[in-house]
């Protein structure tokens, strides 16, 4: 059965110029009860003794009558029979097929009202939903499973309507165009109060994907361009693949704008095809950005892209910033591989400084990385990195080169990019280094960390951890950007950056062999876009796993969700002998 939700309209006629007084009067009469009738206290509509979701439908269907409040009740009784039928409808609509009403206008203080009084008695319930899937009974599988009318519930015709209209919705998804119903009934048995259903769909033949036309455009051959297509000619048409190609050029680094369409008045046989439009975004990009965090302080950066070199997709990046803690300046040549939207090589190299309270650091790196998605959707990264350094910490200077290959996985789910309510991200790196191969010391180090965010009450809780371990002779023979260290914005809050790690015989901080971070965080909000957060950390670098030492802090923040991503303010507490506050600033994405 259809519902309809009543709408009311005015069509008010094209403004004409007054040329007779009369005319002026009528208007001006005219204006004047409307405004008296827009200031009147409306009808009222009262129900009583209805569920909610019965209510709400007889409200929907019920429509009162257009007259003014000050109608004589002999006119209004003239609607209690349509107005009878309707509430019956809306009960039929939901079940309640012995439903029993009263209905009386009742004159009140500024206008008339309508008293609606029912008995809904039992809802009929589905006892039995069989649906019969003719062909392809395998690709409907989830789509049976989550048909909205299910057996044992209250009998809903719209629900009935919908699942109905979802089986065409997949068929339609799948390219099956000429699906139908062979049969599709709605059985009552008021005797018994209830309701049985059975559907016979036959989803017919399926449609294939025909000829992909590329829409050239200059900057890219369309060779390359044809390395993003995930479906060949021939194979079975499915709506989610066209939209996953939408999606993958769209987040490519080439195309402004990307349609993909299926020509289905160009369709021949069982074959449709399918034109793919493009839009290249302009090649050369500079942009500036100004920053700041308690971290290093105010940040300004300068980047340059080149987003294609050449036919092949190349690119070309450079990446520089500068605060009074760190400098760098960094340059990458990625070269899409086979499959371009997942598989790339990148060769990099970059000079840095980092100027602490702990040490001073600058780093050369040559590197060269190869990355995919594996099978199990994490990112998977190889990489070899030439790297010299020299640091100088305790007044001790180090001059290493280490050629340092690794491996690295990482996988990041959320349910919203800037302001996830559940998600997670984890990673790890193993690499190393040994003497006997371009490299001034050996050493092994295991790298982990992730994320986990979820809804609690009101709020969100936010768990994170980091650890750490190398394997090696003398740690300190190590470069410092290799050596471990912690405290700040992202690790233990309370505590200058880096300035977390093992102390040698004269209380001076050294480097740490193991890392081991946690922290655990609560959000909610307290006004539109604002969100105040309270949290504790603890976490340190050792030098022996049996000599654990955890430095601890507690706090709290505000989080505005700004545009661009959360910016956050803290004021945390360190708990140790001095208990210093420290404020905080951070800005990006919590994953």
């Amino acid at each position: 059965m259809e519902t309809y939700q009543p709408v009311a309209a005015v069509a008010l006629p094209p403004e004409r110029q007054v040329s007779h007084p009369g005319t002026l009067a009528v208007v001006l009469c005219l204006l004047l009860t409307l405004s008296s009738l827009a200031m009147a206290q409306p009808p009222a509509l009262r129900i009583t003794n209805a569920p909610p979701a019965l209510e709400d439908n007889i409200r929907a269907l019920v429509q009162l009558p257009a007259r003014s409040c000050d109608t004589e009740p002999r006119y209004l009784n003239r609607s209690l029979p349509d107005i009878r039928r309707q509430i019956i409808r809306a009960g039929r609509a939901l079940g309640y097929y012995y439903l029993e009403e009263q209905s009386e206008f009742l004159e009140e203080e500024d206008c008339w009202g309508l008293q609606i009084t029912v008995t809904p008695g039992d809802p009929v319930t589905v006892t039995t939903v069989d649906v019969e899937i003719s062909s392809h009974p395998e690709l409907f599988t989830q789509t049976l499973l989550d048909l909205p009318v299910k057996e044992g519930d209250q009998l809903n015709h719209a629900l009935y309507e919908r699942s109905k209209a979802e089986l065409s919705s997949r068929a339609v998804e799948l390219g099956f165009f000429s699906a139908r119903f062979a049969n599709s009934e709605l059985r009552l048995d008021l005797q018994n109060n209830n309701a049985s259903i059975h559907i016979d769909f036959d989803p017919g033949e399926r449609f294939q994907f025909g000829r992909i036309n590329l829409e050239p455009v200059d900057g890219l051959s369309e060779d390359f361009i044809r390395r993003y297509i995930n479906f060949q000619s021939g194979s079975d048409y499915s709506t989610n693949s066209l939209v996953e190609l939408r999606n993958i050029l769209s987040e490519s680094y080439y195309f402004s704008t990307v349609n993909v369409t299926p020509s289905l008045e160009q369709a021949s046989g069982q074959s449709i095809p399918i034109q793919v439009g493009l839009e290249l975004r302009p090649r050369r990009v500079y942009s500036t950005g100004i920053g700041a965090t308690t971290d290093i302080g105010p940040r300004v950066r300068l980047d340059y892209e080149d987003r294609y070199l050449n036919q092949r997709g190349h690119r070309f990046d450079v990446k520089s910033s500068a605060s009074p803690i760190q400098q760098a300046l960094d340059a990458n040549y990625t070269i899409p591989w086979h499959n371009p939207a997942t598989e790339q090589l990148v060769l990099s190299g970059g000079l840095q400084r980092e100027d602490t309270d702990t040490f001073i650091s600058r780093t050369g790196k040559l590197g060269a990385s190869y990355s995919f998605i594996n099978r199990w959707l994490w990112r998977q990264t190889y990489f070899v990195n030439y790297q010299h350094d020299r640091s100088t910490i305790n007044d001790t200077d180090e001059v290493t080169d280490l050629l340092i290959p690794g491996v690295s996985l990482s996988r990041t789910r959320a349910d919203d990019a800037l302001y996830p309510q559940k998600g997670w991200n984890l990673y790890g790196q193993l690499s190393g280094a040994s003497d006997t191969l371009l490299s001034t010391d050996s050493f092994l180090q295991l790298h982990v960390g992730g994320k986990l965010i979820n809804r609690l009450g009101p709020g969100r809780v936010l768990l994170r951890f980091e650890a750490g371990t190398t394997l090696t002779n003398n740690i300190h023979d190590l470069p410092v950007s290799i050596q471990y260290f912690t405290g700040g914005d992202q690790s233990v809050r309370g505590y200058k950056y880096q300035s977390l790690a093992p102390l040698d015989d004269d209380g001076e901080v050294v480097g740490g062999k193991h890392l081991l971070v946690g922290s655990a965080e609560y959000d909610f909000n307290i006004l539109p876009n604002w969100k105040l957060a309270v949290f504790a950390d603890a976490g340190n670098a050792f030098l022996d796993l049996n000599n654990i030492e955890m430095q601890k802090s507690v706090g709290i923040g505000v989080r505005w969700l700004s545009p661009l991503g959360p910016v956050r303010v803290d004021l945390a507490s360190a708990l140790d002998n001095d208990n210093k506050l420290r404020l905080h600033l951070t800005m990006g994405p919590d994953l």
